[in-house]
């Protein structure tokens, strides 16, 4: 109707329609004036990015760019509707500067292209819980959305694993133009080690493998598989002790396997030529409250080579053959060592006491006898138990045949001193307690049993008591005491008693003697370099020349110091070293019927046994 009304304003005839009413004339003009005015242009309407369903005044008017025409000059309610952008809804206020209608849409979402690597290759890469792919992997579209226009874009959890490492996690953000490489940490594998073990000289050894305490079922050339674990990458990795070794003749190295170790491991073994040797003997130690029985170990080095290297000495050779200690099943075998011994009367045969101990560990002791010239032959046990201490045998070569020895049968706390007579190698008519008293007696030795036979006594209770010499009879009558502090005495010739103390000016043991009666004390070695030594053990000879003794004044061939045998004329001249090997010689002891036949207690070889040698002829 407006288009039509306006192309015939032109012909517009006012005269003509004089003949009408002016008025009606007037009136239509005016009419025609206000519906033109009121009949407003169209206005754009458009949105960024265009394509937006627009909806004006409750009436949708289709897609950007359109256009619109407005009936008035009143607020109208504007909305844009795009897939993938958030509505934009507005109330349009119509005016002279308002030219068109518009509006700028925000997306829901925003897609970018990302590059995703780790090191090492092959790993998942999952965000938020959906895996897409194994690095590396190239130009992966990741969408971001959020909640409003207004709102930040939403984080995505990006995850990075592979079996045996651990997991990286990392915020996927839509600021980030890349994401940096990921890198790895290992938290478990798998190594095999390759195990060798040669001789020094480059001769394969078929040796035992232990790892962290367990054998392995297969010897030296082996493959070991061992799995490093760590709970995460923070975690050190674990270490594994291992040993190489052939138990008794090469010797054991150890090493730790860690993670940055050689799976490549070639060992030389060095033969074993020594060992720890323990000697557990019953004794005496003082406690804060006084003297107690108690077990000791003392260790000391053995050489396992038997060989007898000093000069005069000849025809080495065993007469017990206990095997070595560090080669023993400690659940087969309960026998610990020889703590003590003496020589029979004839020279024939040895009376040793055995530590032993039982299931439950503990100690106990008896007497045994072997003939002293056949180290294969057999052993008769003289006494028998495993309550009491039978330690310290001595049986003087006068013809009476008693056997005297220390033990607790009496009472489990203390020592004393008991006699058996032994007969034929074996024990007849009994044992019988010498000592009745509350001290404790140990060390009995006599050489005449006419005369009495001394030892040594300790006073109970007492924290500051010291050892001192008494006497006996050998019926137990006429116990003596004398003014005499000894940690060790000796009485095997008759004529005189030797004993050991701690020297006042060199604080070392010293061996002194006296008289039968208790007089005349005289030092037996007056060589400054041995005072500086423990000098003890002294044991006299048959016509009473001669003594023998041990001491640590002498090294071994690593410059150690050792416990050997040496030999002294009574009157203090002609010191000589009888042993030289290195192991624990000690105990030395004449043979009543032999000339020159030394035996004595030593641990070469690996446990500790009775041995005999020979002086040879025109040596001091």
């Amino acid at each position: 109707m407006h288009s039509a009304l306006i192309p015939m304003l032109p012909n517009f005839r006012p005269f003509q329609r004089a003949r009408g009413s002016a008025v009606n004339v007037a009136a239509l003009v005016l009419a025609s004036i206000v519906f033109l005015a009121g009949c407003a242009s169209p206005l754009p309407v458009i949105s960024n990015p265009p394509g937006a369903t627009a909806v004006v005044g409750g009436k949708e008017i289709g897609v950007t760019p359109t256009q619109v025409q407005l009936p008035d000059q009143k607020p109208t309610p504007v909305e844009f509707r795009k897939e993938g952008y958030f509505t934009e809804s507005f109330v349009f206020q119509p005016g002279a500067n308002q030219k068109q209608i518009s509006a700028d849409l925000e997306p829901t979402t925003l897609t970018k292209k990302v590059d995703f690597t780790s090191n090492p290759t092959g790993a998942t890469v999952t965000i938020d819980g959906r895996e897409i792919g194994r690095t590396p992997l190239a130009g992966h579209e990741i969408t971001f959305t959020r909640d409003s226009k207004v709102s930040p874009w939403k984080r995505q959890a990006l995850v990075i694993s592979k079996t045996n490492y651990q997991s990286e996690t990392l915020p996927l953000v839509a600021s980030m133009n890349a994401v940096p490489r990921v890198e790895l940490s290992l938290l478990r594998e798998d190594r095999v080690y390759s195990v060798s073990a040669t001789t020094i000289s480059g001769d394969a050894l078929s040796a035992e493998v232990t790892v962290n305490g367990v054998k392995l079922v297969n010897p030296t050339p082996v493959a070991v598989q061992i799995t490093f674990a760590r709970p995460d990458k923070s975690a050190p990795w674990p270490k594994f002790d291992v040993a190489v070794e052939i138990p008794g003749k090469y010797k054991r190295v150890a090493l730790s396997w860690d993670y940055p170790s050689s799976t490549t491991v070639a060992l030389k073994l060095e033969p074993v030529v020594e060992i720890v040797a323990t000697l557990v003997s019953p004794g005496l130690s003082m406690t804060p409250t006084g003297i107690a029985l108690k077990v000791s170990q003392t260790k000391a080095t053995a050489i396992l080579s038997t060989r007898e290297t000093a000069d005069g000495v000849s025809d080495l050779k065993p007469v017990t053959i206990f095997p070595r200690q560090d080669l023993l099943a400690p659940l087969v075998s309960r026998r610990d060592s020889i703590n003590s011994y003496c020589v029979s009367p004839d020279g024939q045969s040895v009376i040793f006491s055995l530590t032993e101990h039982d299931q439950q560990g503990s100690y106990f002791s008896n007497l045994f006898v072997k003939r002293a010239d056949d180290s294969a032959g057999g052993v008769t046990q003289l006494t028998e138990g495993s309550r009491y201490l039978d330690t310290m045998p001595y049986i003087a070569n006068d013809g009476s045949n008693y056997l005297v020895f220390a033990s607790n049968r009496s009472d489990r706390n203390k020592p004393d001193i008991f006699r058996a007579n032994l007969i034929d190698n074996r024990l007849s008519g009994g044992i019988s307690r010498l000592t009745n008293d509350s001290r404790y007696n140990v060390a009995p030795s006599y050489g005449d049993s006419n005369r009495h036979l001394f030892y040594l006594s300790t006073e109970p209770n007492f924290p500051l008591a010291e050892p001192i010499i008494c006497s006996i009879r050998i019926d137990g009558s006429l116990p003596t005491q004398m003014p005499i502090s000894a940690t060790e005495i000796s009485n095997a010739f008759a004529e005189k008693v030797f004993y050991v103390r701690i020297d006042a000016d060199t604080k070392t043991k010293q061996i002194f003697s006296i008289t039968a009666d208790g007089k005349l004390e005289t030092a037996l070695i007056n060589q400054e370099a041995f005072k500086k030594h423990h000098c003890f053990q002294p044991a006299v000879s048959p016509d009473g020349s001669r003594v023998l003794f041990t001491s640590d004044h002498g090294t071994d061939d690593q410059g150690r110091s050792n416990n050997d045998i040496f030999l002294i004329n009574s009157n203090g001249t002609g010191l000589q070293r009888l042993t030289k090997n290195g192991s624990d010689d000690i105990m030395p002891a004449w043979s009543p019927s032999e000339e020159n036949v030394i035996f004595f207690l030593s641990n070469r070889g690996g446990a500790y046994n009775v041995w005999r040698f020979k002086l040879i002829a025109g040596s001091k």
